[in-house]
């Protein structure tokens, strides 16, 4: 055999000696020392809403592809024998699961799986889901109804359109709505259906990685464009959905399809090719409204988002520092993390470590790794129903089959009888028995897929992919921002100022993750518990990349999506198992430490009265921050625009007693002092009077 080797002054023959037993131990070394470093972190519990115990015939649970009664309630001995397969883990005790109809239960054995990097998927843990008959749930569904309503206005007519309007107020007077607010913690037609990150919160709707072409390689910089182009270019232009084309809304078909059944009531076969206003590729459309990013989620590869960002600002940091343009692919120095060191070597670029190569490959590694850690929490310790399932319960509810535990904050609400005049006429057009419902209408034919809700995959994915983007690359201005024009036909320059690519990668987690609600299959916190589960995968298995290199440098630099930034290196930051939140807000007396009977908990839109609490003999009122888990690292608020952080359990913020409105905002962290992780916020809006 012929060994190549290199002729290097002093030495005959250099090369790699073969069996090189000592570089064998040292591999072993670099992976038993990452698997000692993971199992040393503390393990998490793993409790559920318990809806399970709470509710013993499982309507409150998952059960869509296992067979169902007429009014939709799930066969005992299928749900048991679901249960029993969850328990064994055993191969053939899925297989013997009775199924309602032809569709197949997803990957619930992937629940079990193992990864060789990062956390094991056991060991990172969520908040429980909200309890079916809770507040919260209710104004969940409420805003998923609104969603389904809205579907074909186009995002640059939120603030003209009655409709959103009419859903921005109703969704600012719910008690326990969690989605995206203003700074003065109020829904408008501004940030209403965005996502809870705040750079989703800003500038066009669509993140510019889901809007820009996709250069999906190398090539020269042609002059008379105003960024960089590739050999090869994607367009993200997709097939549209024919307006109003809503499924799910006729009592029989959703039924069916809560069975497992393929969907073919009067409604075609998925996907069909009249389904869409045309395949021709000049009637593709740019994602200008819901139902066009709702269809992106609908056929989208996991690792598909991902991928495009990281080609996108590969391309874009192309522009070295004296304003030329390297095509080459290996690197990207201008978008390189500060922290990399090849950005201080002369003679050595940056490639397979380190370089374009390294951040592609890790941005989309992390794809399948958060999917196991969120296919964990669905299967083995949640199982929480789909919003088509409570739709049907709700419709249920109203016609008399059956009477649920459903919060009366979304019975009373006006949003049903708007989507009961919806589904009548939808039914009426595709010429279906039954006059109108109150169920859920779905963006696709076939509904939410064969695996519980909480929390949602395609917000883990991302959320784990746009963590390592910005880990390997460094925030700059997007080059030529643009905004799809009010028909999807087209791009037009964005003008409202500079957007930097940091901000639009946390844009395209929340675009993703709220793509799915707009599609009516998953829950507004699926999304926002799932999204930072992403996030921490991401981060642990930094942790783990970071011992294979052999360059030196601090660690890998990471914007956070609560907007910290940290350095992370192989023992450092302490991370936590689990993604902490903000529960809940109640008034407190310091002096006694109890509750106010009247405002625990406190919650949005409530009333203090100052003259009542004077009544009740309360002189040191606060404002106490409920956390999962009980005990985080501190809490950061912001009251007013004032904020402060408490580092110690229980945490508390004064109650302002000046006459008027006020918004609260709390943020936990691992950390004391609001460093290290963020969780899940909470905001409210609340007045004082005297």
């Amino acid at each position: 055999m012929l060994l190549l080797g290199l002729s290097v002054p002093g030495l005959s023959w250099a090369q790699a000696p073969a069996g090189n037993a000592a570089r064998a131990d040292l591999a072993r070394q670099v992976r038993i020392d990452a698997a000692l470093f993971q199992r040393s972190r503390p393990l998490p519990a793993h409790p559920n809403n318990g809806d399970e115990l709470r509710h013993p015939t499982h309507f409150a649970n998952y059960s869509k592809g296992l067979p169902h009664d007429a009014i939709g309630t799930v066969d005992p001995t299928a749900y048991q024998a679901m249960l029993a397969a969850l328990l064994s883990g055993s191969a053939m005790d899925f297989e013997n699961i009775p199924l309602g109809g032809t569709r197949k239960l997803v990957n619930p054995q992937a629940a079990y799986s193992f990864t060789l990097i990062g956390p094991d998927p056991h060991a990172l843990a969520i908040r429980p889901a909200p309890e079916y008959s809770s507040v919260e749930t209710a104004d969940e569904m409420e805003e998923l109804y609104w969603m389904s309503l809205v579907r074909d206005v186009s995002f640059n007519q939120y603030a003209t359109t009655t409709l959103i309007t009419t859903a921005a107020q109703r969704l600012n007077s719910l008690r326990q709505y969690r989605g995206a607010k203003t700074e003065a913690g109020t829904v408008t037609p501004d940030v209403v259906f965005r996502g809870d990150l705040a750079p989703a919160r800003r500038g066009p709707f669509v993140s510019q990685f889901l809007l820009k072409s996709i250069p999906y390689s190398a090539g020269p910089f042609i002059t008379f464009r105003s960024e960089p182009t590739g050999h090869q270019v994607l367009e993200q232009l997709f097939l549209e959905r024919r307006a109003g084309d809503d499924r799910v809304t006729q009592y029989e078909e959703w039924l069916d399809i809560q069975n497992g059944q393929v969907p073919t009531l009067n409604g075609g076969l998925i996907d069909q090719e009249d389904d869409y206003v045309s395949n021709a590729l000049n009637n593709r459309v740019y994602l200008y409204n819901a139902r066009a990013l709702a269809e992106y989620v609908h056929t989208d590869y996991p690792l598909q988002a991902t991928l495009s960002a990281a080609l996108l600002i590969a391309r874009q940091g192309d522009f070295l520092p004296n304003g030329s343009y390297d095509p080459d692919p290996k690197s990207s120095p201008l978008a390189s993390d500060a922290l990399n060191p090849y950005l201080s070597y002369a003679k050595q670029e940056a490639f397979v470590t380190l370089g374009n190569a390294d951040a592609l490959s890790a941005s989309t590694l992390v794809t399948t790794t958060a999917l196991q850690a969120d296919w964990y929490q669905k299967w083995l310790v949640h199982r929480r129903l789909r919003p088509e399932e409570f739709g049907g319960h709700v419709d249920n509810h109203l016609s008399g089959r059956q009477v649920y535990p459903i919060h009366t904050e979304l019975l009373s609400s006006p949003v049903l009888a708007q989507v009961f005049s919806n589904n009548t006429e939808l039914n009426r057009q595709r010429d279906l028995p039954g006059g109108g419902t109150y169920l859920l209408p779905q963006a696709f034919p076939e509904g939410s897929p064969l695996h519980p809700a909480y929390g949602s995959g395609h917000s883990a994915y991302i959320g784990a992919g746009v963590t390592m983007l910005k880990a390997f690359f460094k925030d700059f201005p997007v080059r030529n921002p643009q905004m799809a024009n009010d028909t999807g036909s087209s791009l037009v320059s964005y003008t409202g100022g500079t957007l930097m690519m940091f901000d639009e990668l946390d844009k395209l987690a929340s675009n993703i993750g709220v793509a799915r609600l707009f599609a009516g299959v998953h829950w507004r916190s699926d999304h926002d518990s799932a999204v930072r589960l992403g996030e921490l995968v991401a981060l642990r298995t930094l942790q783990d990349l970071v011992r294979t290199y052999h360059e030196k440098f601090p660690g890998f630099e990471v914007r956070t999506f609560s907007g910290d930034t940290l350095t992370i290196t192989a023992n450092s930051p302490v991370l936590p198992s689990m993604v902490t939140s903000v529960e809940s807000f109640s008034l407190v007396d310091r002096a006694t430490g109890g509750p106010v009977p009247g405002y625990s908990p406190l919650e949005n839109g409530q009333i203090i009265d100052l003259s009542d609490l004077m009544a009740q003999g309360v002189r040191q009122p606060v404002i106490q921050a409920t956390t999962y888990e009980p005990v985080v690292g501190s809490v950061r608020f912001v009251l007013d625009a004032a904020s402060s952080t408490d580092n110690g359990a229980p945490y508390t913020v004064g109650l302002p007693v000046t006459v008027g409105a006020h918004a609260l905002r709390a943020s936990p962290y691992c950390g004391a002092a609001a460093t290290g992780l963020g969780g899940i916020p909470l905001a409210i809006r609340f007045t004082v009077q005297n």
